[in-house]
């Protein structure tokens, strides 16, 4: 265990281990010489006494030691409630919806060697919905490889209101 000390000369605040208590050291800000102190005694609690009858003092149990519990994790039953709550469309009645414009490239949908850019278009016009859609178009660009050569890709652009 650790005990904690300051520097009688420059005040300097030193951590040591207990195991060098009682020895003489050498401070390491202002080189000056001194013995380890012991680490403090812990303060008595002070216990409220009642002043009733005179009556054979019991002597007092010691409290048990708290149970020493490792770290748990909490566990759900069912699904976890979201900490970040969404804002209510009510909220933003008076306000238009914004026009958005969305574009997914095949070549950030693959994922381990499997294409999965149709599920993740899918994915998105199923969440924005068919009625928000304004216009969509299809997309083509090069990308280079990793040895500089130019690969011819697709995707497509979304625009919707959102």
């Amino acid at each position: 265990m650790d005990t904690s000390f300051n520097c009688p000369q420059c005040k300097l605040h030193i951590m040591a281990d207990e195991s060098v208590v009682g020895e003489e050291i050498d401070c390491p800000e202002c080189n000056a010489k001194f013995r380890v102190p012991p680490p403090p005694k812990p303060k008595p609690i002070p216990v409220a006494v009642k002043s009733a009858a005179p009556a054979a003092p019991t002597p007092a149990a010691p409290a048990p030691a708290p149970e020493h519990k490792p770290l748990s994790v909490p566990h759900h039953h069912g699904p976890q409630e979201s900490l970040v709550k969404k804002v209510a469309h009510a909220e933003h009645k008076d306000e238009l919806p914004k026009i958005r414009v969305k574009t997914i490239k095949r070549g950030s949908c693959v994922e381990v060697g499997h294409d999965l850019f149709d599920e993740k278009v899918t994915e998105f016009l199923n969440k924005v919905g068919q009625e928000n859609i304004i216009h969509m178009s299809t997309v083509g660009y090069g990308a280079m490889d990793a040895s500089g050569h130019m690969l011819p890709d697709y995707g497509i652009l979304i625009i919707y209101k959102g």
